[in-house]
């Protein structure tokens, strides 16, 4: 095998390691980038399946409340006419009588 000369390589010329190739005298621009534009009514629609994707993360029972008032009703002392009245004036509103 054989090995010329490497001060060329394919025709194009070297200089300090460096290739001879120079940078194009006009740069092409490119074509400006696509956009997409979303009406209220679809913006409203993807703040209301965030939300609802959040609510699917939360527990429909939260068993620290649970817990919690489990505690209280097993206090003989807790079930006083306060709390009678009070959970009757929540039931009443709740029934919107």
């Amino acid at each position: 095998m054989t090995i010329n000369s490497l001060n060329g390589l394919n025709g194009v010329k070297t200089i300090n390691g460096c290739s001879g190739i120079e940078k194009p005298a006009q740069t092409v621009k490119l074509p400006e980038q696509d956009t997409i534009t979303l009406s209220s009514e679809a913006k409203a629609m993807g703040e209301v399946y965030a939300i609802s994707e959040e609510l699917r993360a939360v527990p429909d029972i939260r068993m620290d409340k649970v817990e919690a008032a489990i505690q209280k009703l097993k206090d003989p002392d807790y079930i006083n006419q306060t709390v009678i009245n009070n959970v009757a004036d929540k039931i009443v509103d709740m029934l919107g009588v």
